[in-house]
């Protein structure tokens, strides 16, 4: 029985540039209500909510101009960040990181950028030669959001083409069978140009790897229908979750093609079945609903059906898969019981799974949430020994790190309901939570409420048709739900269709993003199904499943209770450039004078250290490759015994995502196919057209020399050459990490004897700085990979002039006969010959009291390029853009109107807009559709 309930209702009165705010306001419900239990339930809720409010979660969405790019291109992005509970414009952070990483989690570029009320925007160049095509993720944050664990990072994945007449296209198909107890696996190859025309007789190596190892290598050969088939054991001991195929074409004269591509199984007696009790936990004697999900290899649902059985083997549920591997079903636990579940494969076997044990006594957590009704059912169902009177349990419902809702829990025979009206809670995840007297968290369950109160955003277009070449006119109109103008930053895509698939389901939006998946963990496949959810029973039900089968991300709710831990990484509300100066013995300096000084741009300015030695210099606008030389000065005004240690940004290290990208040649389907056909083809009559009016520019690629090397094969004549210019962009990176980044194989990893040492591929390496051998100077007691990686951290970019990496026979046989014994065998060995802007070798240590800052560069954005055509310019194929058109900075007025304008391309068909946008007071909003081009 209910003794009484406690809420916060939200009164929705948003606002943009004004002052209207998402009100939470008390209700008591209940006259009868005692005193103690209510001063109880304010007190939960009060220091909740104040814990709450100074963790603030922050959530960011990035909307990119388009899901895919080509080599060479520009990604073009518009940032949201906003703050809980409201999803307001973000106060504690002014800063945000942006980088690119591979699909081997190496992060290729990294750039800042400053945020103002929420809001910021900007575009990167995927460099060809440093991002070169294949599978890359996006991922954006701010300093404030890593306290809250990873999942909280935004991530997109995307991949880079660069699709030509002269490509392969692959198709695959692999299976496993068993053969004396080992997987065997029978992979059929077809290989046809990209006119369709079979590679047929061609002599090819493949090879089958899972990172650094090679499993299988062999030479293959294609039959007159391009076909391959290649029979192998798969090796018991290799990372299934990182196979890739390598194709490498060997005959002469042929450019020395390779082509890679992820293996990927998924073997159904591999599939992975989670069972996930709703509430929490099987508990004897009480009704349970369990939603279950079934994942592939891939990381991926998998369609399952099956049956549950008790320890005797009889049958008590059976449960078939909805969407996306998940589903739920009923049962009634028993106790002593032990259930399992059993899928059948298509051999005709089964597989089992057990589900979780069945506790004696607990509680039980139900919630019903009906399709378009305005309020919920929660049940909670006890054991004999729990639903005494007395006993202190509280029901808490808390949305985007706010409680909104609280009652006092009474059972009677073993049972308490309550009916709560959705109008209580925002549109978005609800989480209840049944906490003890204790304050700690028993059961828990995630809800979605829709008041479908999103942005409504509105866009005609001033034609129904346009030709090529001719002006665009899209009136955009935004309101609320109520239909009053909405005053907001807004961004706008317009890509073509028939260069740049833009796939609906797969897409997520601002508005899925920041009510739902923002708060869930792992992978939500096909987020954009989600939208709107009210749409249909069916994808209600689904998204319940969803919520029942997926895992939240955030704070704890016993945190909340818990003694404030300082949190680990400060909000930045703006750029510092921060430091410390300390004397010889490590002491801080104060009172010393610390001068900056900038050329490009022109700075000089001066501050002074604290007590602690601490400085700050603020309001610089760090520009892209500016460089600042920092100099302290002791009281006497000398640089003398005086050092300084610049507080310089540590990046995060992210795990390695388990989405694999399939390349855009592999297992192609026709519509793909002709999309990339259709660009081919743009591409080459755009040739033609302007091969006849513009000689194509004749590049002479000259070595890479190092000045001052003591390269023993002479400067530049290497593998591998980092050269001056290339370090100038590397900023402060470490020797290690300029290694890393540009020589393919380097890394560590331990000999037989368990000793680590480093490599490039499976060669042993020595290092050389100014053609002074560091191994002849390593000290007794330490070990050569010790030894190496204090040298691999000490330098850095901007003490170096060049790399030079020796890995062949050829470049790599003066330095085995100078530096190691004679017999030594050249191709057993890696030389790395580091050229130090000192060139006095590995002792020179830094100057003291100064110090050459490279900070990380602000992104200044570029303005996209739009044409603009005369009435009577005539569509020549000339003008190909894959993005018609890119408009970051959309402000609304307070007619909540706003216009924009731009011109078609030279490919007709048909053109899809996408806009996305926040009033930065608490709504969100998203439109999608289409405008049509004719000849």
């Amino acid at each position: 029985m209910v003794t009484f309930s406690f809420q916060y209702s939200n009164i929705k009165l948003f606002r943009y540039l004004t002052s209207i705010v998402l009100l939470w306001s008390v209700a008591i419900a209940t006259a009868l209500a005692q005193e103690l239990p209510r001063a109880a339930i304010k007190q939960i809720i009060s220091t909740a909510n104040t814990f709450n409010a100074k963790q603030a979660i922050e959530k960011l969405y990035v909307q990119t101009d388009k899901p895919a790019y080509t080599a060479g291109d520009t990604l073009r992005f518009k940032a949201y960040l906003l703050e809980t509970p409201y999803l307001n414009a973000a106060e504690k952070s002014g800063i945000l990181y942006i980088e690119i990483a591979n699909d081997s989690n190496r992060v290729m570029k990294r750039t800042m950028l400053p945020v103002y009320h929420g809001i910021t925007f900007g575009n990167i160049t995927l460099d060809d030669r440093d991002m070169p095509q294949g599978g890359y993720i996006l991922r954006a944050y701010t300093n404030w959001m890593r306290n809250f664990g990873e999942n909280y990072i935004f991530k997109k994945h995307f991949y880079i083409g660069n699709a030509t007449n002269n490509d392969w296209l692959i198709n695959y198909n692999a299976r496993t069978v068993k053969n004396e107890g080992k997987d065997k696996v029978q992979l059929n190859l077809r290989f046809n140009r990209f006119d369709m025309v079979p590679v047929a007789l061609r002599e090819m190596q493949l090879r089958l790897t899972d990172g650094n190892r090679t499993w299988l290598k062999s030479n293959i050969d294609t039959d007159m229908d391009g076909v391959v088939a290649v029979n192998f054991d798969l090796p018991e001991k290799a990372n299934f979750k990182k196979l890739s195929l390598s194709v490498q074409d060997i005959r002469k004269g042929e450019g020395n093609r390779k082509l890679l591509m992820p293996l990927i199984l998924n073997r159904p007696e591999h599939v992975d079945l989670q069972f996930m009790p709703e509430g929490g936990s099987l508990v004897a004697g009480l009704p349970a609903y369990i939603a279950f999900k079934a994942i592939n290899e891939d990381g991926y649902g998998a369609n399952v059906a099956g049956k549950v059985y008790n320890s005797k083997q009889q049958e008590v549920a059976e449960f078939n898969s909805t969407h996306k591997g998940i589903g739920t079903f009923n049962m009634l636990p028993r106790a002593g019981e032990v259930y399992s579940a059993k899928i059948k494969l298509p051999d005709g076997s089964f597989k089992t799974f057990p589900l979780p044990l069945v506790k004696g006594s607990g509680i039980t957590l139900k919630v019903n949430n009906p399709f378009k009704s305005d309020s919920l059912e929660v049940t909670i169902n006890a054991t004999p020994d729990i639903a005494v009177p007395g006993s202190g349990y509280y029901l808490m419902g808390h949305s985007r790190g706010m409680v909104c809702y609280g009652a006092l829990v009474h059972f009677n025979k073993g049972v308490s309901r309550f009916v709560i009206s959705k109008k209580v809670f925002p549109s978005g995840i609800v989480r209840f939570t049944l906490i003890g007297a204790d304050k700690k968290a028993l059961n828990e369950r995630m809800i979605y409420i829709d008041h479908e109160d999103d942005l409504k955003i509105q866009v005609i277009s001033d034609k129904a048709e346009y030709k090529q070449r001719e002006n665009v006119a899209l009136n955009v109109t935004v309101a609320d739900a109520n239909g009053a103008p909405v005053q907001g930053s807004f961004s706008l895509a317009v890509t073509d269709d028939g260069q740049v698939k833009a796939d609906s389901m797969a897409s997520s939006s601002i508005v899925t993003h920041m009510l739902l998946t923002a708060d869930l963990k792992g992978i939500v496949e096909d987020p954009g199904y989600y939208y709107h959810s009210t749409a249909t029973d069916k994808k209600w039900q689904d998204l319940d499943q969803l919520l029942l089968a997926q895992g939240w991300v955030g704070y704890n709710w016993d945190d909340a209770f818990s003694p404030a831990k300082p949190a680990t990484y400060a909000a930045e509300r703006e750029y510092l450039i921060k430091g410390r100066v300390t004397n010889a013995f490590n002491k801080p300096v104060p009172k010393s004078g610390v001068t900056i000084f900038s050329r490009k741009p022109m700075l000089v300015t001066d501050t002074l250290t604290n007590e602690q030695g601490a400085f700050t210099f603020k309001g610089i606008f760090p520009a892209d490759t500016a460089v600042y030389f920092v100099q302290a000065k002791n009281k006497k005004g000398k640089s003398f015994n005086v050092g300084i240690e610049m507080d310089e940004f540590k990046p995060p290290v992210f795990t390695v995502a388990n989405e694999r990208v399939t390349p855009w040649y592999l297992n192609i389907d026709t519509n793909k196919l002709i999309t990339l056909k259709k660009q081919a083809v743009l591409k080459e009559n755009l040739e033609k057209i302007t091969t006849g009016r513009v000689l194509k520019e004749v590049v002479i690629k000259s070595k890479r020399i190092v000045k001052g090397s003591k390269n023993l094969n002479g400067p530049g004549e290497a593998d591998v050459v980092i050269d001056e210019e290339e370090l100038q962009k590397a900023g402060r990176a470490t020797l290690g990490d300029l290694l890393e980044k540009r020589v393919k194989g380097f890394g560590y990893r331990a000999d037989k004897t368990g000793q680590l040492y480093y490599h490039v591929g499976f060669l042993a390496v020595h290092l050389i700085i100014d053609g002074l051998d560091t191994e002849f100077f390593r000290p007794e007691g330490i070990s050569l990979y010790e030894y190496f990686k204090q040298y691999f951290d000490y330098y850095d970019a901007e003490e170096i002039k060049g790399i030079e990496v020796m890995t062949t026979t050829r470049n790599a046989m003066y330095y085995t006969t100078r530096f190691l014994d004679p017999m030594a065998n050249p191709s057993d060995h890696a030389f790395i010959e580091v050229t130090t802007r000192s060139g006095h070798g590995p002792f020179v240590k830094k100057a003291v009291g100064t110090y050459v800052y490279r900070p990380m560069p602000f992104t200044v954005p570029k303005l996209f390029y739009a044409p603009k055509y005369s009435a009577n310019s005539t569509p020549d194929m000339t003008d190909i853009r894959s993005t018609i058109h890119w408009e970051p900075n959309i402000i609304t007025d307070k007619d909540g109107k706003a216009t924009i304008s731009f011109y078609t391309a030279d490919n007709p068909g048909k053109y899809t807009f996408i806009i996305e946008g926040a009033d930065l007071g608490g709504s969100v909003g998203a439109k999608r559709g289409a405008i049509i081009v004719k000849k």
